[in-house]
C-alpha cells in the first residue's frame, strides 16, 4: 500500500489548473499588457455574437408572423446585422491580436527556459532526472500548442462557454428545468472520462520523455559532422539505424495506446451526444405539437437548445483543454522552479591572490547512487602550489575537480578557499576565480578571438589576446588564417569558416584560460588529443605560465606532471599516495609502477 501512495503522489501535478491560470496572466500582464486586456476583450464577444445570431431569427419569423411591414422587418434585420458584423470584425481583430502575441509570449518563456538551462546549478540538469525535466519543459514549448501559446485562446473558451453556459440555461429553464438536467448531465459524464484520459497522459510522461530524448540525441549525432568521419569508417549506420528502430518501436507503443485511449473517449462522446440532443429535440417537438408554443418561440428554442449543446460541449472541451494544457505547463514551471543551492546572494569577499585550498574530509555520492565516488579526502593545496591527480580512468579525479569548481557540493566535509568555504561565497564571483579547461572543449561558431576573450568584439583586450595566442603556441597557426583572430570556426555552421584539429582546438583551450587569468588553474585532461612530448612541453609551459597560481593538474602520463608540487595518486574515491614525484619513485608503490609501465612506451619523455 505504501508503494501504491507513494506513485500517487510522484505523478500528482505540483501546479493546479487555477494556479497555473493566475501565473500566466501575471506573467502576461508583466510581459505584455496588450495580450492580456486582448483576452478579456474577446470573451463577451465570443458570448454576444450567437445570441445575437438566435434573436435576429426569432425577430423575423416573429414579425412575419404578426404581419409586420417591411420597413419593420428590415430596420430589425439590419440593426441586428449591423451589430453582428461590428462584433465579427472586432473578434477577427482582436483574435488575431491574441494569436500574434500569444506567439510572441511562448517565445517569452523560451527565453525563459533558455536561461535557467544556462544559469540553474550545474547538478539541477546533469542528472538523468534533471534531464528528464528539462526535456518535458522543453517539448512544451517548441510547438505552437503549447501551453504559453494557447493558453490565452483556451481562457477565452472557457470564460466565454461558461457565460454562454449561465445565460442560455436560464433562457432554456423557461421551456423546462429537465431540459438542463439532461443537458447537462450527459455532458458532465463525457467531462469526467475527458480529465481521466488527461491525468493517465500526465501520469505516463515519464515513460516516453526519456525515450524521445533518446531519439533525440540519435537524430543529433547521425548530422553531427564531429562523428561523420566515424559513422562512415566504423559502418555505424546500421547500427545508428538499429537503435533508432528499436527506441522507434518503444516509442510507437505509447503512441498506440494513447491513441486508443483517444479514439474509445471519441466514440463515447458521439454516444452520449447522440442521446443527449436526441432527448432535447424530441422534447421541443412534443411542445410544439402539444402545448401549441409558437414558430417563432420554436425557432429561440430550437436555436438555444442546439447553442446551449455547443456552449456546454465547448466549456467541457476548453476545460479539458486547458487542463491538459495546464498539465503540460506544470512541466515548465516544475523546471523554472527548480531550486539552485548554491549562494546566488551576497558573498564572501574573493582572496585577492592565488589563494590556498583544502579539503577537510569531504566525501561526495552522486544523486541516486548507491555507491561513494569520493571518500573521506584530506589534502592542502598550499597558496600558489601546483599538484597533480593522477589515477586509472574512474578513480574520481573529474569529480574532485567538479566539487573544486563549485559545480556539486560535497555530500559530507567541506572545501575551504582561501579560509573561506566554497558555499560561503557567491558562485557566479567564485566561477571568476577559476580558469579551467576540460578535456571535451566547446567552440562556438564566432571568430578566434571571441572563442578566446568570451565577450564582444568592442571588450576585447588585443594586445592580451595576442600574448596568450603565442604563449599557446597558436599564434603561427592564426597568422596563416585569412582573417587571422577574426577568423570564423565551424565549417559546419559557416561556409567560410575553418575547423581546427584536435591539437589545435585544445591550445585554444589553453588560450582562453590564460586570457581570463584565474587565480585557481585547472586542468583536466586537455591535451589528451596531443602526443606525449607535446603533452609535456605544453605541461611545462603552462607551469612557467602560470606561476604563482594555484593550480590542479589531471593526466594520465605520469610524466606530465613530474614537475608539481606535490602528487595525490587517486583509487576508488581514495587518496592511496601522496608526495612529489621523487618522493613516490623511492616509495615504489602504485605511482611508482604505472610511471614505469608508461615509460616504455615514450622514453624520449621521461629523459627530460
Amino acid at each position: 500500500m505504501k508503494n501504491k501512495n507513494k506513485n500517487k503522489e510522484k505523478v500528482k501535478p505540483l501546479y493546479s489548473l487555477p494556479s497555473n491560470i493566475i501565473f500566466l496572466l501575471q506573467k502576461s500582464w508583466q510581459m505584455d499588457k496588450t495580450l492580456f486586456f486582448a483576452t478579456l476583450i474577446r470573451i463577451p464577444i465570443v458570448v454576444l455574437l450567437p445570441l445575437l445570431a438566435t434573436y435576429l431569427s426569432k425577430y423575423v419569423v416573429e414579425l412575419v408572423s404578426n404581419g409586420s411591414s417591411a420597413g419593420t422587418l428590415i430596420t430589425y434585420v439590419l440593426c441586428i446585422s449591423a451589430a453582428i458584423l461590428s462584433l465579427h470584425l472586432l473578434n477577427n481583430f482582436v483574435s488575431t491580436k491574441i494569436e500574434w502575441r500569444a506567439y510572441g509570449n511562448r517565445f517569452l518563456y523560451l527565453n525563459l527556459s533558455n536561461h535557467k538551462i544556462m544559469d540553474t546549478d550545474y547538478d539541477n540538469i546533469e542528472s538523468p532526472d534533471g534531464q528528464t525535466k528539462m526535456q518535458k519543459a522543453i517539448n512544451t514549448l517548441t510547438n505552437n500548442g503549447g501551453g504559453t501559446q494557447q493558453i490565452f485562446s483556451q481562457f477565452v473558451n472557457i470564460c466565454s462557454n461558461s457565460i454562454g453556459l449561465v445565460t442560455y440555461s436560464a433562457l432554456i429553464f423557461t421551456l423546462s428545468p429537465w431540459i438542463v438536467l439532461l443537458l447537462c448531465g450527459m455532458t458532465i459524464a463525457n467531462y469526467y472520462v475527458n480529465k481521466a484520459n488527461n491525468y493517465w497522459v500526465h501520469k505516463n510522461k515519464d515513460h516516453w520523455v526519456p525515450i524521445d530524448r533518446k531519439l533525440g540525441y540519435i537524430s543529433n549525432k547521425a548530422g553531427d559532422f564531429e562523428v561523420a568521419k566515424d559513422m562512415r569508417l566504423y559502418g555505424m549506420s546500421g547500427w545508428f539505424k538499429n537503435v533508432f528502430a528499436g527506441l522507434l518501436a518503444d516509442r510507437m507503443v505509447w503512441s498506440k495506446k494513447t491513441e486508443k485511449r483517444g479514439f474509445a473517449i471519441d466514440f463515447f462522446s458521439a454516444v452520449m451526444t447522440f442521446i443527449r440532443d436526441g432527448a432535447a429535440y424530441g422534447f421541443l417537438i412534443y411542445q410544439t405539437t402539444q402545448n401549441g408554443i409558437t414558430a417563432a418561440e420554436f425557432v429561440l428554442y430550437f436555436a438555444l437548445i442546439s447553442q446551449y449543446s455547443n456552449w456546454l460541449l465547448g466549456l467541457i472541451e476548453s476545460y479539458n483543454e486547458l487542463q491538459a494544457t495546464s498539465l503540460g505547463f506544470c512541466d515548465l514551471r516544475e523546471f523554472l522552479d527548480l531550486p539552485d543551492h548554491f549562494n546566488r546572494g551576497k558573498g564572501a569577499e574573493l582572496p585577492l591572490n592565488s589563494p590556498e585550498i583544502v579539503f577537510d574530509h569531504v566525501s561526495f555520492s552522486y544523486p541516486n547512487s548507491e555507491n561513494t565516488t569520493l571518500k573521506h579526502l584530506n589534502f592542502t593545496v598550499k597558496q600558489g602550489e601546483k599538484i597533480a591527480l593522477v589515477g586509472i580512468n574512474g578513480a574520481g579525479k573529474t569529480t574532485l575537480v567538479k566539487l573544486l569548481c563549485g559545480l556539486y557540493r560535497p555530500t559530507d566535509g567541506e572545501i575551504r578557499v582561501g579560509n573561506v568555504t566554497i558555499a560561503e561565497y557567491n558562485r557566479d564571483e567564485y566561477y571568476k576565480l577559476l580558469s579551467v579547461v576540460f578535456q571535451d572543449i566547446s567552440l562556438m561558431p564566432i571568430s578566434i578571438a571571441k572563442n578566446i576573450a568570451l565577450c564582444e568584439e568592442k571588450h576585447i583586450d588585443r594586445e592580451r589576446l595576442k600574448q596568450v595566442l603565442k604563449l599557446s603556441g597558436l599564434y603561427e597557426k592564426v597568422q596563416m588564417l585569412p582573417e587571422k583572430e577574426n577568423t570564423l570556426l565551424l565549417k559546419s555552421i559557416h561556409e567560410h569558416a575553418t575547423d581546427l584539429s584536435g591539437g589545435e582546438k585544445q591550445k585554444l583551450a589553453l588560450a582562453r584560460a590564460l586570457y581570463k587569468g584565474g587565480n585557481i588553474i585547472i586542468l583536466d585532461e586537455p591535451t589528451a588529443a596531443l602526443d606525449p612530448i607535446a603533452e609535456n612541453e605544453m605541461y611545462l609551459k603552462y607551469n612557467e605560465l602560470t606561476s604563482g597560481a594555484t593550480s590542479v593538474f589531471i593526466s594520465h602520463r605520469l610524466s606530465s606532471t613530474r614537475f608539481c608540487d606535490k602528487i595525490l595518486f587517486l583509487e576508488h574515491g581514495e587518496i592511496i599516495e601522496e608526495g612529489c614525484h621523487d618522493e613516490l619513485m623511492k616509495l615504489g608503490g602504485k605511482y611508482a609502477d604505472m610511471f614505469n609501465l608508461q615509460s616504455h612506451y615514450y622514453k624520449e619523455v621521461v629523459e627530460v
